[in-house]
């Protein structure tokens, strides 16, 4: 189920007072200034998890209304602004020497999420948590890339399709209820050598343009970087969300970056009609984007742009918007690391049934190797016994994970099946046979 105190406070976080199911279930109950200092100290955590901490305090302190706080929860809130303004600082710093060293490589890149962000999707740096910086290089250079990366101490950890994990070596790992704003030890790297990168799933999907040769300069104080033009860092940011629907877990920061952008650019026709373009003539991209947009709608009231009403209409009448409309929510806002309900619409996006079977009996009982609780962890740190029952423990966590969000999933197929059936009833009895509907048909269970 979605968590009571993060409902609250994405309430808070709505661009606009939508007569919406979602909204009037939220107005009943109670508001976050009903939250006491006891609902602060015990479920702060689960906001710093979301990445809305501080999101939600700059809207309060925008509008005023840090004063319905308890005086405890303006002094965690400060804490973290100056703690995470600090921590930004000196990422910020990390980051300009690794452009600089992929700069003196000669190779090619843009810097995606993170600081590319700034200030379009979140007004200033301090509002932003992040972990890892990420570059998208020309595929081919990533020999180089690694190399020059290298000379700044980074150590390759893992390689995931055309993903490459790369990281400082840490002596400590965080824990599930860690502080999440203190200085960072061991910066880390993801190179991505593709847009769209499909990970677990064969889900191919088609770019109407290179974003590469589109990329712009910009620049945070003295440290500028390449990054991507802004209907294909907007692009880029939905297919992120995508990605980790099509896996497990995304954070709910991503989709309010999404809304906040729309809301703050909504009359900027050339933008979104750029984005527009970059979407034509794949229906999966149309898929994927419907539905991400639908879902930030439904989360943060946010107004979608008119470029994309011919997207969103008939994923809002699809399989796409039923699910939406009953379980993103309780997805999404999930304390971390989530459930399985996005499994219920995987369906819709695997065609072949025996693809389909594999997917499902994979993500519900996962086969690749044991999980690690520190990805980088410096060899002689991971040898400590303290690290090791610490791994242990999050090992066998991961297990009770996967048995429990995989018998909620379960529990839910039944009632989705029933309302996914009633649905085509309904549409083939009101509406007439568009293309639309006839796919809707079409498409499995």
């Amino acid at each position: 189920m979605s968590h009571p105190f993060l409902e609250k406070c994405v309430h808070e976080l709505r661009f606009a007072v939508a007569d919406d199911a979602a909204s009037r279930k939220n107005q009943r109950a109670q508001p976050l200034s009903a939250s006491s200092t006891r609902d602060w100290k015990r479920h702060i955590g689960v906001l710093d998890r979301a990445g809305l901490t501080l999101p939600l305090y700059a809207r309060l302190l925008e509008r005023g209304g840090e004063g319905m706080l308890p005086r405890e929860a303006i002094a965690a809130l400060e804490k973290r602004r100056g703690d995470n303004a600090q921590r930004m600082e000196e990422m910020l710093a990390r980051f300009g020497e690794a452009t600089k060293a992929l700069r003196r490589a000669g190779v090619r890149f843009a810097c995606v999420k993170g600081f590319s962000l700034i200030p379009e999707f979140l007004p200033e740096l301090w509002q932003r948590h992040q972990i890892d910086f990420d570059f998208l290089i020309r595929p081919g250079e990533e020999p180089q890339a690694q190399l020059a990366l290298g000379e700044l101490g980074f150590r390759l950890t893992a390689v995931d399709g055309g993903e490459r994990r790369m990281r400082v070596p840490v002596t400590r790992a965080l824990g599930h209820d860690a502080y999440l704003y203190d200085r960072q030890e061991g910066p880390a790297i993801e190179l991505h050598s593709a847009f769209w990168e499909a990970s677990a799933m064969d889900f191919p999907l088609r770019l109407a343009e290179d974003p590469l040769d589109r990329a712009q300069i910009h620049a945070h104080g003295s440290v500028s970087f390449p990054r991507l033009a802004p209907h294909s860092a907007f692009l880029y940011q939905i297919l992120h969300v995508f990605r980790h629907f099509l896996g497990s877990w995304a954070r709910p920061l991503w989709i309010y970056e999404i809304a906040a952008n729309m809301n703050r650019f909504l009359d900027d026709e050339a933008r979104w009609n750029c984005v527009r373009c970059l979407i034509a003539n794949d229906e999966r991209m149309a898929d994927a984007v419907g539905l991400v947009l639908l879902t930030a709608r439904d989360l943060f009231a946010c107004p979608i742009p008119p470029a994309f009403r011919d997207i969103c209409a008939p994923a809002a009448d699809s399989a796409i918007g039923l699910w939406v409309r009953r379980y993103a929510r309780e997805w999404l806002l999930a304390d971390m690391p989530g459930n399985k309900l996005n499994l219920l619409l995987h369906r819709h996006f695997i065609r072949d049934g025996r693809a389909w079977r594999r997917h499902l009996a994979d993500r519900l009982a996962p086969r690749q190797k044991k999980p690690r609780l520190c990805e980088g962890i410096d060899p002689v740190a991971e040898k400590r016994f303290g690290y090791r029952i610490a791994n242990f423990c999050f090992q066998a966590g991961r297990f009770t994970h996967h048995l429990r969000a995989g018998a909620g999933v379960a529990l839910a197929g039944a009632h989705w099946s029933r309302e996914l059936r009633a649905h085509r009833a309904d549409r083939t009895c009101d509406v007439p046979r568009t293309d639309e509907s006839r796919r809707l048909q079409r498409s499995p269970s």
